[in-house]
């Protein structure tokens, strides 16, 4: 079965402007992808402010940026700049503070945040962060297509990031009217479509979709993706299938989990 989620506009942090996909009225998850957020824009007034510093507790949280750069610093010593084609893979499990601020006053700015789940036996594990440099994510070229590597694999390459729970994380380039993107499906498998137009298939299944959707595959073996000159985000996971207590920027199992992450935050224990 294919389904279409359309992005909805919102604004995070100090009031940057985002297209969110996940966690919204129409899609509060899908497991174990607890957030999407794509923020793209040439206004400066749409990011300038960033995401002060705020906590996290019981996921892991991947910022891939595609043009322009931001700064990161966290309550574990950690500080880097996040340039183009890179990618920032933290580990907030038992709790952090961090915050991404743009590096640039004008421009254009375009990248990613998703959240991951942890399960329950890894909520609480130390904190963990990590800077990837472009040069260090594969891409393969293959018949038309363009596929660059940021976590799981694609044609047998396999990407740099290894998060506590395994997820594929892939950005999709469609360069000529004969490519053609083939993928097995695993558990939860998403496409974002952030350039162009595309039509998504499988089984007997076809489906049309434009930049700033979300496409969910349910079902099946393998999809395949065909477009001229389109691009998309390919993300797949498999279910954790836990209870789920969320709050903000807390993800847990029970709402008591909640209460203590607020309480450890108040008291500065958090991280």
């Amino acid at each position: 079965m294919l389904k279409k989620i359309k992005g909805q506009t919102v604004q995070d942090g100090a009031g940057v402007k985002l297209n969110r996909t996940i966690a919204i009225p129409s899609l509060d998850y899908a497991d174990p992808f607890f957030l999407l957020d794509e923020f793209r824009s040439d206004n400066k007034d749409d990011y300038i402010a960033g995401f002060p510093m705020h906590p996290h507790r019981g996921i892991e949280t991947l910022t891939y940026m595609v043009e322009g750069s931001f700064i990161h610093r966290d309550s574990q010593g950690n500080e880097g700049s996040l340039q183009a084609g890179e990618v920032q893979w933290m580990t907030a499990g038992k709790g952090i503070l961090h915050e991404e601020m743009p590096a640039m006053e004008d421009s254009h700015l375009w990248g990613y945040q998703i959240w991951i789940n942890l399960p329950a036996n890894l909520k609480m594990v130390k904190p963990k962060y990590r800077h990837i440099k472009s040069e260090d994510i594969p891409v393969v070229h293959k018949d038309g297509v363009d596929v660059k590597i940021i976590s799981g694999a694609y044609d047998k390459v396999n990407g740099p990031v290894q998060s506590y729970y395994p997820i594929t994380y892939l950005d999709v380039r469609l360069q000529n009217e004969n490519g053609v993107f083939t993928k097995e499906l695993q558990g939860t498998n998403l496409i974002y479509v952030h350039s162009g137009e595309l039509s998504v298939h499988s089984g007997d299944e076809a489906l049309a979709a434009g930049a700033g959707s979300l496409v969910i595959v349910e079902g099946g073996s393998e999809v395949q993706v065909t477009g001229y000159q389109a691009g998309f985000l390919f993300l797949a996971g498999e279910p954790i299938n836990e209870p789920v207590a969320r709050y903000g920027p807390f993800v847990m199992n029970t709402p008591e989990e909640i209460r203590q992450a607020f309480e450890d935050y108040g008291s500065g224990k958090l991280a």
